[in-house]
């Protein structure tokens, strides 16, 4: 459980992301807020503001695996169709997280293409977030959108 130990706290967040016409926006006013639950076998997250110009919550839990060596996630928001069931793993010696997505559904569905999150540029203060995906299994990766974390004062 103490990979992910970083990940615990209050963050203020700055989103990047590509909207429907295929153009950058960004936001400075999310907050997430990632907290151990379950007597520390699980990290809650709620992460709240408005993304792309409207309200916007998401709850996830994130647990470690010892049968499969792995971290899983459960991700819910409240956009159209926000599902989604992750796995990913930690590499301690680049500081990096990635997860890969076992369901995820988007608003036309379940997704047809490869997708990733990334957590990278980690530190005691301050973390980098990005979503990619991959119209040719994984070879290439196109940015979707990007996130940058700045530990809360107080």
């Amino acid at each position: 459980m103490g990979d992910l130990d970083w990940f615990k706290g209050t963050w203020d967040v700055v989103s990047r992301s590509l909207n429907a016409n295929g153009e950058w926006e960004d936001e400075e006013n999310l907050q997430a807020e990632h907290s151990a639950i379950l007597g520390g076998h699980a990290i809650f997250e709620h992460f709240d503001g408005v993304l792309m110009g409207k309200p916007f919550e998401a709850w996830s839990i994130r647990k470690f695996n010892p049968q499969e060596n792995q971290w899983e996630q459960r991700w819910v928001d409240t956009t159209p169709g926000g599902f989604a069931d992750w796995t990913g793993h930690w590499d301690r010696d680049s500081s990096i997280f990635i997860g890969h997505p076992n369901r995820v559904i988007t608003p036309d569905g379940l997704a047809d293409k490869a997708v990733r999150e990334v957590f990278f540029d980690i530190n005691d203060d301050r973390f980098s977030w990005k979503y990619e995906t991959s119209e040719d299994g994984g070879d290439d990766w196109t940015l979707k959108w990007s996130l940058e974390y700045t530990r809360a004062n107080g």
